[in-house]
């Protein structure tokens, strides 16, 4: 039996924003800090700390929405996404789902298999990073750097339009292009 199988390829992009405080507290995105020294009981999750939204997180992912043809809406809201992971103190992260900050638009590229193909996107929300687990520093052992819980983030998704891992690396080369040249973030890897 002979099954033909299509490939099929949707994105999901996380872009830090280039804010100097994270997402609902003051403590700085600075990287490369000594680890767990840009925390505090908003970002940790403390008994009594209440979060205030970062106003230029929010500026930044409407940049991002609008140079990318996105529909912003005037009402978004912010609930919690519950999980358990080592990196991730508060046990939940603010997120958004039902009511993102924007969507629709899109991106196009040209494919060398199909010529120009339209990448519609679903939505682009913000959420906040978790911690980072450092597996080098102990033999055997894990550490936690919670400095990167709290950090901006704008989630940015795609429909599935893509066929080729070419179109998938061209699409996010696209994407990267259009977030630095609006000034939303430097995209670096770190």
């Amino acid at each position: 039996m002979t099954t033909d199988w299509e490939t099929v390829i949707g994105l999901e992009v996380h872009v830090q924003l280039a804010t100097e405080s994270k997402l609902f507290c003051g403590c700085s995105t600075q990287f490369g800090d000594v680890p767990n020294t840009n925390v505090c009981p908003v970002c940790l999750g403390l008994p009594g700390a209440l979060p205030v939204t970062n106003k230029n997180a929010v500026a930044l992912a409407i940049r991002a929405s609008l140079s990318l043809g996105c529909e912003v809406h005037q009402v978004s809201e912010f609930a919690r996404k519950n999980y358990f992971y080592p990196d991730l103190p508060k046990g939940y992260q603010i997120s958004q789902f039902d009511r993102p900050l924007a969507t629709g638009g899109g991106l196009r590229i040209d494919s060398p298999e199909r010529g120009s193909v339209n990448i519609r996107l679903i939505r682009l929300h913000l959420e906040e990073d978790a911690g980072k687990s450092l597996h080098d520093r102990y033999e055997a052992l894990t550490a936690i750097d919670y400095n990167r819980t709290g950090i901006p983030l704008a989630e940015i998704v795609t429909e599935p339009d893509l066929r080729t891992p070419r179109e998938a690396r061209m699409a996010l080369d696209q994407l990267k292009q259009i977030i630095q040249y609006v000034d939303v973030s430097d995209c670096s890897m770190d």
